[in-house]
């Protein structure tokens, strides 16, 4: 099951530009450090390749982020799973 956590992400940035690899950073409200990624995978094909930057609304001073984080760890491993845009996905664009 997925943590999701969006509600508290200040901001962030994942980094697939290595096939097979991504790495990167967020920052939570609630939790003192980064937590930091690096993740055997890929995008999937609508982000895939991509640098992403991640911006939230989460705000340091909110009460209830640190009880909601905790146990998330700072350092995360492991497969990349779903990640995705949300876009559609194609093989060819509209232009040259």
């Amino acid at each position: 099951m997925a943590w999701r956590p969006t509600k508290y992400l200040i901001e962030g940035e994942l980094d697939n530009t290595v096939s097979g690899k991504v790495t990167g950073w967020m920052k939570f409200a609630g939790i003192d450090q980064r937590v930091r990624f690096n993740l055997v995978g890929d995008f999937h094909r609508d982000i895939r390749g991509a640098k992403v930057c991640l911006a939230g609304s989460g705000r340091e001073d909110d009460p209830k982020a640190a009880l909601h984080m905790a146990g998330l760890a700072v350092e995360q491993t492991g497969k990349a799973g779903d990640i995705t845009a949300g876009l559609p996905p194609h093989d060819y664009g509209s232009y040259p």
